[in-house]
């Protein structure tokens, strides 16, 4: 009897050192910085893509009214144009899912009950990312809308109403789209350079505190 009660005491007793040391998870929040640099970096290829696609649109809607006069293939949807809104599209979704993975990360920072690492840190590092992870939602939402209007304004340049308003119109109202998601990511730009620079304050201390616990 007085054998077992021991080994109840030292199961006890060891169940009260994991819980102890459960809260220095140094490598959990290694690893999860880690995630949140490369959604990071994830994020900024996704973004380059998109402009990247975007700056090409004005080239292929003036080929295709060169190469289309009838305005058949805006008609019918097979005008490249609707082929790089549906391809910016599938980069937003990425976006959006990439947005989504963040919030992990931040689950996983704010469980940190240790000593090792500053609190502070990990709370700030949370901080920028819920700031962009805010205006980035916003962005993606106003852009997505831009797609849209985009794809109803080559569409109607076909119909059989259309006339020449519709066409400079409409020209006016994606001119001003785009001139605002430039404003946009000016914004997005300036927050990802505070992510990344608190993203390798985070890094730089856990590796000292990794060093330090050798």
């Amino acid at each position: 009897m007085i054998k077992k009660k021991y080994v109840l005491a030292s199961l006890g007793l060891s169940t009260f050192l994991l819980a102890s040391c459960d809260g220095e998870n140094i490598k959990e929040m290694q690893s999860s910085v880690s995630e949140i640099d490369q959604i990071h970096d994830d994020i900024i290829t996704e973004l380059n893509a998109l402009t990247d696609e975007e700056a090409e649109l004005q080239t292929s809607f003036d080929e295709t009214l060169k190469s289309d006069e009838e305005l058949s293939t805006f008609a019918d949807g097979s005008a490249p144009v609707f082929e790089n809104i549906e391809s910016r599209r599938e980069h937003l979704e990425s976006i959006k899912n990439l947005d989504k993975q963040f919030e992990e990360q931040e689950e996983t920072l704010a469980s940190y009950e240790g000593e090792s690492l500053s609190g502070e840190e990990l709370d700030g590092l949370n901080s920028i990312i819920d700031e962009f992870s805010s205006q980035l939602q916003e962005f993606t939402k106003e852009y997505d809308a831009s797609l849209t209007s985009q794809k109803d304004y080559f569409t109607s340049i076909a119909g059989e109403k259309a006339t020449y308003d519709t066409f400079s119109e409409g020209i006016s109202t994606v001119n001003e789209q785009q001139s605002a998601m430039q404003e946009d990511l000016v914004t997005l730009d300036e927050t990802l350079v505070s992510l990344d620079t608190q993203i390798t304050e985070a890094q730089e201390m856990i590796e000292t505190a990794l060093t330090e616990n050798e």
